[in-house]
């Protein structure tokens, strides 16, 4: 779905988006990955896969599935993904986050068994694989 604004809504838009980076420290943006045909809305905290359905996702699965995605390609340990996504200095438990990738991936992989998304690199971490 395509929303088009008229030049007033779109100055309305630019001055919301302005006031909330400065009182976030951030920009937030609107990801379309049209390669697979999913969304994610940081705006609204949605994910919505290539079938148009919205899919829930808890805070923290969208926090992990956004700021892989943000940071596509990039490999991750999961320490850093503890202290990135949780704000864990250390890693509480190596295992918790094995498990929390695999319901995440239940949730945004048309196969699971064979991710596609959410790649695990062997004896470093995980990766949000680059388009193809």
């Amino acid at each position: 779905m395509i929303i088009e604004f008229t030049e007033n809504e779109e100055a309305v838009y630019q001055q919301t988006v302005e006031w909330l980076s400065s009182k976030l420290n951030s920009s937030p943006t609107f990801i379309n990955q049209i390669a697979t045909g999913f969304q994610i809305d940081p705006f609204t905290r949605t994910f919505t896969n290539d079938k148009g359905q919205s899919i829930y996702l808890t805070a923290k699965e969208f926090d992990l599935l956004y700021f892989l995605y943000s940071h596509k390609g990039q490999v991750f340990t999961k320490e850093q993904l503890y202290e990135n996504v949780w704000g864990y200095d250390y890693a509480p438990d190596a295992k918790n986050l094995t498990s929390f990738i695999r319901k995440l991936r239940k949730k945004i992989e048309p196969n699971p068994d064979k991710p596609q998304y959410i790649i695990t690199v062997w004896g470093v971490g995980y990766k949000f694989a680059k388009a193809t």
